[in-house]
């Protein structure tokens, strides 16, 4: 109950508190995300409701949109189970973010935005310290501020939310491997070429520069899998 309560705070506004239906949904999406459910994990919607403090119908309404968004399944008799995350998911997910993202970075060329650039270099130029979860941690998140501030660019509210939802199962991946410290310097790097061919709208390099760092990461995702 004390997590469902400091939820209701941290969302409360003067429009009104955001209901515990979606505060619940919320939280459980990002212990997930961040991996403090760990992936395989099975539970019961009995379970949930003690950890939560939640009814057995929010917690179940919680864990269909979840199972919606591929990020629990179903297991008859059994409950619920964190979905695995398999290098056939993240090839699937890399095919799917490169035809995305690229389309993005052209969108963005077409639309540029001098404020939203401007914050893009921000974001792009955040690193982190090798070796220190709460550094890495944040990094993470303004990592996948940085692309999603890339789709945004874009104008198109169905390819942001598209790109969105693969975001998420990426940034999963990415907590799942936070000893790991996949991403390096190079990142910077890769994110302000593409940057800068935005600021010149310069569809072809933009395209390149955005393709070649999907390339990049996936290199960088498998060394995961290969440890």
């Amino acid at each position: 109950m004390k997590t469902t309560r400091r939820l209701a705070r941290k969302f409360s506004s003067a429009e009104g508190r955001i209901p515990l239906a979606q505060l619940l949904y919320c939280n459980l999406k990002n212990d997930i995300v961040t991996c403090r459910l760990k992936t395989g994990l099975s539970f019961t919607e009995e379970w949930l409701c003690t950890k939560y403090g939640a009814s057995r119908t929010t917690v179940r309404d919680a864990c269909l949109r979840l199972s919606e968004e591929d990020l629990l399944q179903w297991v008859p008799k059994k409950g619920y189970s964190v979905s695995e995350i398999t290098i056939r998911d993240l090839n699937e997910l890399f095919q799917l973010r490169a035809i995305l993202e690229s389309a993005a970075v052209e969108l963005a060329c077409g639309l540029k935005d001098p404020a939203r650039l401007k914050r893009a270099y921000e974001l792009a130029r955040v690193t982190y310290e090798p070796g220190n979860s709460d550094s890495f941690t944040a990094f993470l998140d303004t990592n996948q501020a940085f692309h999603s501030l890339i789709a945004d660019m874009s104008g198109n509210q169905r390819l942001i939310q598209q790109l969105g939802h693969v975001l998420v199962h990426f940034s999963r991946f990415s907590y799942l491997t936070m000893g790991v410290d996949s991403y390096g310097p190079n990142v910077t790097d890769e994110h302000i070429k593409i940057l800068d061919a935005i600021h010149q709208g310069d569809v072809e390099t933009a395209r390149r520069h955005s393709l070649y760092h999907m390339q990049k990461s996936k290199e960088r995702a498998v060394r995961y899998f290969l440890r």
